[in-house]
Formats: structure tokens, sequence, C-alpha cells
């Protein structure tokens, strides 16, 4: 019989107004904070390996700048 192996934990520091939208996003979808979490991670990932660098360009403020 394979064993699962249970996955690894992260603690997460989220400034005050991230940790309501994020709470507001779980009870209007009906996921848990932790699988939003999940979810998004997983986004960030296809579209880094997408995009690379790029991706982060807009959120700090670099426009069509690469980093």
């Amino acid at each position: 019989m394979e064993s699962k192996k249970k996955p690894s934990r992260l603690t997460v520091y989220l400034p005050e107004k991230a940790r309501e939208d994020l709470l507001r996003i779980a009870q209007d979808t009906g996921l848990s904070q932790s699988q939003l979490v999940v979810l998004a991670t997983h986004s960030l990932i296809a579209n880094y390996k997408a995009e690379g660098n790029n991706i982060f360009s807009e959120l700090l403020g670099l426009g069509s700048k690469h980093l």
C-alpha cells in the first residue's frame, strides 16, 4: 500500500485588508481560505512558467520594463 505524504505547511502573514478580502471571497465562493491560497499559488506558478518575471511588472509598477 502506498502511503500519502501530508502536504507541507506554510505560514503566511497577510495585511489585514488582504485577509478580510480573502475571507469575503471564501464566504462568497464556499471555498476555504486555504483552498483559495492554494489555487492562487498554482495560478502564480503557471503564469510564471509561461511569462517569467514579466508577470510581476504591473504589480511592481514597472510597466513594460523587464525585471
